[in-house]
């Protein structure tokens, strides 16, 4: 299409875009929102590379020892009712101090515990250790141990001997 402008010179004006760099050209915020996307495109990579190495990592220090697990019987043998059973008294004699028995069995007891109490003991304070208290566990001979015991009960509320001991591990009273 040619335009006159005023009879002298003529120039052709075309309707259809100039075609060339221009046309592909992206300007003003379209710049910034490309780099945007390329930016969050990166993140995303790089996020998912964390996560993939993470899951490797997690997975590649995850071991399980070898552990021995079951269930059996055996039979528990208790040690014999306590022998040659001997009280030390204090120097009134309205207390007694000590307790001396020999106690029958296979093993060398781990923990002993006994209770003189005016009838059966019914309460765990009732309970003395005999090592804790200063006592000892001694052999005496073969398959007998001689147990002592300290403590300080009245004359009138030791009436009841109770013995508990095991061949390892500790007594426990509840």
């Amino acid at each position: 299409m040619r335009v006159d402008v005023g009879g002298k010179d003529t120039k052709e004006v075309s309707t259809i875009p100039k075609r060339g760099p221009q046309v592909f050209k992206r300007i003003g915020k379209r710049k910034f929102a490309s780099r945007k996307r390329n930016i969050a495109g990166l993140c995303a990579f790089v996020l998912a590379g964390v996560v993939a190495m993470g899951a490797y990592a997690f997975t590649a220090s995850n071991e399980v020892k070898a552990r021995y697990a079951g269930a059996g019987t055996n039979t528990v043998s208790g040690y014999t009712n306590p022998q040659d059973v001997s009280y030390t008294f204090n120097s009134a004699g309205t207390e007694m101090t000590a307790v001396d028995f020999v106690l029958k069995g296979t093993q060398k007891p781990s923990d002993v515990k006994i209770a003189l109490t005016e009838t059966v003991p019914t309460e765990a304070g009732q309970w003395v250790d005999c090592v804790e208290s200063g006592g000892a566990i001694t052999e005496k001979a073969a398959e007998n141990w001689n147990v002592t015991c300290k403590f300080a009960i009245p004359d009138a509320e030791g009436d009841e001997l109770a013995v508990a001991a095991v061949s390892e591990g500790t007594v426990v009273i509840e």
